[in-house]
């Protein structure tokens, strides 16, 4: 830096800065005079008033105060600078040191911040579990933002449903969110067994030794850590360092030998990252992550214990929820178990936010095989490939080619809840489970009554040779489904939650009854759970031709008769107590008249009432009549119904 003479010509000005003179560049002045922001500049009022200050001042003639110039801003002019005394440059070098000490601190105040900072720790705080092996997760996690206004994480899911990925931020203004990979280098060091001699020299190095030679000769010294080629090492003799060939040992001791040596090995990491950008750098945000995935799925189970309590007949239900996670970690957090199944369209997609095609492209170029035949079966692209596991169910594919779920135990069709079911919730304490394992926690236990019902259910499968020609082969008209009385309990719900479908173990005491299917029960609402066949309660039937109209009618340019039939049913009660019984029969036909108060229900023509029907399928109906009874010990209850169909001639 310089200062104007009165002639013009500029002359160095040099500075005392605390210790000896330093030559000022402009520069460094302007350097000094521009901090970083958002720092402002520092004050030409600054005084340092140390008693060197002080006394270089008194002795001074006159002091000059600054020019006027110099207060005009960081980027006036050098040659503006005048020559003033000892003490004003002290002065001037003082405001320069203070000033290069503000810029600094506020320097450091802008440093970057460390990547630990900025990165978002997720924390689960939310599990909604579904009966169809699909699941809501609600994370949360908190970071500040860097100086690009953005946090990051590495918790990327392996799945997700399309559409259902979605962040949201509790305060500020979410610009993007960005999926990506990202690359770490880490170097370990780790003890390897050693291969060579040199690698034994390596690993004792500062250990005495002794060398036998190939001539015979021997040596002793001290292994140094100089090491000059694989070939050859250094060993401190008494007589001076000697290098010595690793071919021409014959023969190595050292005491405490160590066989390993220390390797660094460097491994690089790719890993998925979520990156969210703010509008503003160095705030604190909190982001909810919230995403639909397969993998967490629950099954309910139930045990109904009959028992008679003040001469009422009470059934003590217990309901757990069996939770099986394939799809990650769940540590303490709230788990809501769910009634039904949610309605999602793309449930199969895979949402692009999780990388999933990415990987499925690297995979396609390293086994081309094995990602054919993923898309050979229709999965493509899909949360099918999730659904792919092996435990309890040790198969790839099911019986037309569809994937087993993931956390699938083969469960048949009547476990799985079906899409008429309002959702309806279950709230589960905090539980830890980690993926793999396996949990059952209590969901509810009550008591309601029950009574016994004796069901006989016949279902009448008649043959179409009434009018056909004798010589048909078909021996007789008429065969029964099943001919077995069933004793059901039923439950009536008398709680304020639902009863969702499940698995149902009965028991009487310590009796072991049944094990059988407890449909869904809404709350007011009854259902029947059916036991085992009763052996004291035996039922029949037997038919009886009543009349037959030939040419009763034409249809379609056909001729058929009409054949009236009767049919009366026998159920007898062996038991030693009254029961509750109920019939029910179903047939080919239109019933004309019913005894005991029997309930009819039309139906349009069912062919599963026929063998080999010959007639048009508008010409007949099928018929179904219920009957209720309370039979008394040692009774029959015989119902009886009249009916016609029409057969064709």
């Amino acid at each position: 830096m310089t200062d104007g003479d009165e002639t013009g010509e500029s002359v160095p000005l040099v500075l005392p800065v605390f210790r000896g003179h330093r030559e000022i560049t402009e520069e460094h002045w302007q350097s000094q005079w521009h901090p970083r922001e958002p720092c402002s500049k520092p004050s030409l009022q600054l005084r340092y008033e140390s008693p060197l200050a002080r006394r270089l001042s008194s002795n001074c003639s006159s002091v000059n105060a600054l020019p006027q110039a110099q207060t005009a801003g960081p980027a006036m002019k050098l040659n503006h600078l005048v020559r003033t005394p000892v003490n004003l440059r002290l002065h001037q070098s003082l405001v320069i040191v203070a000033a290069s000490l503000l810029g600094t601190t506020c320097a450091a105040h802008q440093q970057p911040r460390e990547e630990g900072d900025s990165q978002l720790k997720l924390t689960t705080k939310k599990v909604i579990v579904f009966k169809d092996g699909y699941c809501l997760i609600v994370k949360r996690g908190t970071a500040v933002t860097d100086e690009k206004g953005e946090v990051f994480t590495t918790e990327v899911p392996d799945s997700a449903v399309l559409g259902s990925f979605w962040a949201t931020p509790t305060e500020g203004r979410l610009l993007s969110t960005v999926a990506g990979w990202r690359e770490t280098t880490k170097e370990t060091e780790e003890d390897v067994a050693c291969a060579q001699v040199i690698d034994v020299i390596e690993g004792n190095v500062d250990k005495e030794c002794s060398l036998q030679l190939s001539d015979g000769s021997f040596l002793s010294g001290v292994i140094t850590p100089t090491r000059l080629a694989a070939s050859h090492f250094v060993l401190a003799t008494e007589e001076g360092d000697m290098l010595v060939a690793i071919s021409d040992i014959k023969r190595l001791t050292i005491a405490k030998m160590k066989t390993t040596v220390s390797r660094k090995r460097s491994a690089t990491e790719r890993s998925k990252q979520l990156t969210f950008r703010f509008e503003r750098a160095g705030e604190r945000r909190e982001v909810l992550l919230m995403y639909f995935r397969p993998g967490l799925r629950w099954i309910p189970t139930y045990h109904i214990n009959l028992t008679e309590k003040q001469n009422e007949k009470t059934a003590e239900i217990a309901m757990q929820a069996e939770i099986l996670n394939e799809a990650e970690d769940v540590i303490d957090v709230p788990i809501d178990i769910v009634v039904g199944v949610p309605n999602f369209r793309f449930r199969q997609n895979v949402s692009p936010l999780v990388l999933e095609g990415t990987m499925r492209n690297a995979l396609r170029q390293a086994a081309p095989n094995l990602m054919g035949q993923a898309l050979s079966m229709g999965n493509g692209f899909s949360n099918a490939s999730f659904q792919q596991r092996s435990g309890e169910v040790r198969r790839a594919t099911r019986q037309g080619g569809e994937v087993a779920n993931v956390a699938d135990v083969d469960l048949p069709d009547e476990l799985t809840a079906g899409t008429a079911q309002d959702l309806f919730v279950y709230n589960l304490p905090k539980l830890t489970l980690k993926k793999g394992e396996r949990a059952a926690i209590p969901v509810l236990t009550t008591e309601v009554p029950y009574r016994d019902v004796y069901t006989w259910d016949l279902h009448v499968k008649r043959a179409d040779i009434a009018t056909a020609p004798s010589g048909s082969g078909i021996q007789s008209p008429l065969t029964l489904s099943q001919n077995q009385v069933w004793r059901q309990i039923e439950l009536i719900n008398n709680t304020n939650l639902p009863w969702t479908t499940g698995a149902a173990m009965i028991t009487e005491g310590q009796q072991p009854l049944a094990q059988e299917l407890l449909t869904y029960t809404p709350p007011k609402n009854q259902c029947r759970v059916p036991v085992t066949v009763s052996v004291d309660t035996r039922g029949s039937l037997d038919e009886s031709e009543v009349r037959r109209e030939m040419d009763a009618t034409k249809w379609d340019g056909y001729t058929y008769a009409k054949i009236s039939r009767k049919a009366q049913l026998n159920l007898r009660n062996n038991k030693s107590i009254a029961t509750d019984v109920e019939i029910t029969l179903r047939f080919d036909g239109k019933a004309d008249e019913v005894s005991d108060e029997g309930q009819v229900k039309l139906a349009p023509f069912r062919a599963e009432d026929w063998q080999n029907y010959r007639g048009h399928p508008g010409i007949n109906n099928s018929s179904i009549v219920v009957w209720k009874a309370n039979v008394k010990p040692g009774a029959t209850f015989t119902p009886s119904v009249d009916y016609h169909f029409f057969a064709r001639q």
